[in-house]
């Protein structure tokens, strides 16, 4: 039997109600999933720290009792990640005397029934699991259980479903066991028999009892007869104790199949572990578990092993946003093979490729054109960001690959430009590339965006004096001229809405010359006379960005000096009036201005102010909240470098999360087409 029966850092404290119903449950067709087992409740989940570790997977199974000791981390939890999976760890056949002294199983064990223990002919207490007793399937005990589930468990509103454990399809392998209890011991053909058919009947009650609704999935067995009422199951210690890849065959084509054979909306995870060694750093077993996970649509998760579950260990591959996938599993080198052996094997994403070499040799996979390698700290030998046209694989490997970034989208950049790819503490999070469209001339600013909401990418471009608005085939939508024809100084522009759910509009700013901010509408009509970001003598530009500061959906224009001045960043709403007197970006003593964008770099669910340097100063780029606190700061370039850097924010590669694009000052051109 692979699984823990909940070890509890028990706190008593009086809870407030929590009412959160859960109905269908949101899952995103998007991978990677992950999971975590994480069988302690208590102080534990309570820690800040636990809670934010825990909001970055998409499922995690934790102990029954949380409902009654951190009703708060279900809301807390669910704030941080409103799609999560949180399912509730419900052992199916153990009674844990040792660590169950929580106020819910002590007002449960006096409705346990004495007929209902599991014995053997002798009426001697049998145990699955060290330190516990087990209860008998046939008996009263499989009603109750599917009655609590839904009337003390589901019905609190808190859970997504059940995570039942131990479920196996034989018992015998206990030892001798009176199942039927006739007072003789079963022979272990019938105790099995007994057995399997009691779970089906188990599932099917509760199922019946908690709807289609509810996640049910189980820890244990992959029997046919169990798939019509369930969504699904865990592999533990997957795909077993000794990893050979004949049991890699057995128990990925398990994986699969029962898959398809699942009544209801499935719901899998695959439990790679340490095997109690605690060795978390075994990157090759890690990826070639998540790679296998990748080639079905289960949620992949790592840790200690059976003795232990309840780590919050991460790596390089959790946060890769793949996509939906585009294809089913493939053998490299027999795409005709449908069946799981041992092989190379490789599924496409709509954003990369999965490889796996379940082969006892290692292999140089030929792709069919590049991919990107991901930016790991991990492992960087293998996720060193480099872009690949082949791949080579050890034995027992697997590996994520990423379709290149060639082009930025939904954030505005100077044609030409470099682009260097961050997170919001400054690590590398793609490989860099040129943003140039041969369309246009270099060193104008131009933006991607769907602003006619028709699924497609229209681009919106601003020269020295003319904004043009163009749609997705190509065609001129509006052109208009800002600060009016004599202007020959550079448009900057920022394209969103301005109020939720509103129409797009085009907000201008100066490249030099008087800091004079307007909005436009996508025809070119002024929307507001304009107004001055600054001091009407400055003569330095204005640059632009728009930002939901408050997170509420009401938007902010944020400004910064452009030039010949202090890095001064300012906020005004949509009518030009000012919400702040602003902040330094960098030292007052700076006259070089700063460049600025701004979105949801870090997760909290509120843009940042985002800043570079302005020409004369080091490539550094630093992130604030609104109120102007520095909340990381690194340089996206070489320090003494003095032509500063600009700065662009967009969700790149869709996971949720805007990345930080650094873009150089200097621009190339090969086309003056427009």
């Amino acid at each position: 039997m692979k699984r823990l029966l909940a070890l509890l850092l028990i706190t008593t404290f009086a809870c407030g109600v929590f009412l959160k119903t859960t109905n269908a449950f949101n899952q995103p067709n998007t991978f990677v999933r992950t999971a975590n087992y994480f069988l302690l409740s208590g102080t534990e989940l309570e820690k800040p720290e636990t809670i934010r570790t825990l909001s970055q997977f998409n499922l995690i199974v934790i102990p029954l009792e949380a409902q009654v000791y951190n009703q708060d981390f279900f809301k807390t939890i669910r704030s941080q990640n409103k799609n999560i999976i949180i399912l509730a760890y419900v052992p199916t056949v153990s009674w844990n005397d040792l660590y169950w002294t929580d106020p819910l199983h002590q007002a449960q064990y006096p409705e346990i029934q004495q007929d209902w223990w599991l014995r053997d002919a002798n009426a001697k207490q049998v145990s699955v699991w060290p330190n516990t007793r087990a209860l008998n399937l046939n008996s009263g005990w499989s009603d109750y259980l599917a009655h609590y589930v839904k009337d003390k468990v589901l019905s609190t509103g808190l859970w997504d479903g059940i995570f039942y454990d131990e479920v196996q399809d034989s018992i015998s392998w206990v030892g001798t066991v009176d199942v039927d209890q006739n007072g003789v011991n079963d022979s272990a053909l019938t105790a099995d028999q007994i057995w399997a058919k009691k779970y089906t009947d188990h599932f099917s009650q509760t199922r019946a009892l908690i709807g289609q609704d509810a996640i049910m999935i189980t820890n244990g067995s992959s029997n046919p007869a169990f798939a019509p009422y369930v969504n699904g199951r865990m592999f533990e210690t997957f795909p077993s104790s000794t990893n050979t890849l004949a049991e890699w065959k057995g128990t990925t084509q398990d994986y699969l199949t029962q898959q398809k054979q699942v009544g209801y909306q499935n719901v899998d995870i695959v439990n790679v572990n340490s095997d109690n060694t605690g060795i978390k750093d075994n990157y090759q077993k890690i990826r070639f578990g998540i790679t296998t996970t990748l080639l079905g649509n289960g949620y992949f998760g790592f840790d200690f092993g059976t003795n232990s579950h309840n780590q919050l260990w991460t790596y390089d591959e959790y946060p890769i946003a793949l996509g939906a996938p585009k294809t089913t599993y493939k053998n490299v080198y027999d795409p005709a093979k449908t069946v799981i052996d041992q092989g190379v094997w490789k599924r496409d994403f709509e954003r990369g490729r999965v490889l796996v070499n379940a082969t006892s040799s290692t292999v140089t996979v030929p792709l069919d054109g590049d991919f990107e390698k991901i930016h790991g700290a991990q492992d960087p030998t293998i996720n060193d960001g480099s872009i690949v046209s082949e791949i080579t694989l050890a034995s027992k490997d697997g590996i994520i690959l990423l379709r290149p970034i060639d082009k930025i989208t939904k954030a505005p950049f100077r044609n030409g430009a470099f682009a260097r790819i961050f997170n919001a503490t400054g690590k590398t999070k793609r490989t860099g590339f040129f943003a140039y469209d041969s369309h246009f001339k270099g060193g104008i600013q131009i933006e991607y965006i769907d602003w006619n909401h028709d699924g497609r990418l229209d681009t919106i471009v601003a020269d020295s004096t003319t904004v043009r608005v163009f749609d997705a085939d190509g065609n001129l939508h509006a052109t208009f001229m800002p600060y009016g024809e004599t202007y020959k100084n550079g448009v900057n522009i920022a394209v969103a809405p301005l109020e939720p759910n509103g129409e797009y509009k085009i907000v201008t700013g100066t490249l030099r010359e008087k800091p004079i901010v307007k909005i436009f509408d996508l025809e070119g009509k002024p929307l507001i006379t304009g107004f001055y970001a600054y001091d009407k003598n400055f003569r330095g530009g204005v640059n632009v960005s728009v930002a939901d500061l408050n997170g509420d959906g009401s938007k902010q224009i944020v400004t910064a000096a452009a030039s010949q001045g202090g890095a001064h960043i300012r906020m005004f709403n949509r009518n030009g009036r000012l919400l702040s007197p602003g902040f330094f970006a960098y030292a007052k003593t700076f006259n070089g201005g700063a460049y600025v964008a701004t979105g949801d770099v870090d997760g909290d669910k509120k843009d940042d102010i985002v800043t570079g340097m302005g020409i004369g100063g080091a490539p550094e780029v630093r992130v604030f909240d609104k109120t102007g606190k520095l909340k990381s700061s690194f340089f996206a370039g070489e320090k003494t470098k003095k032509t500063g850097i600009k700065i662009a924010t967009s969700d790149l590669d869709e996971d949720g999360t805007m990345e930080i694009i650094a873009l150089t000052t200097d621009v190339f051109t090969l086309s003056v087409f427009r």
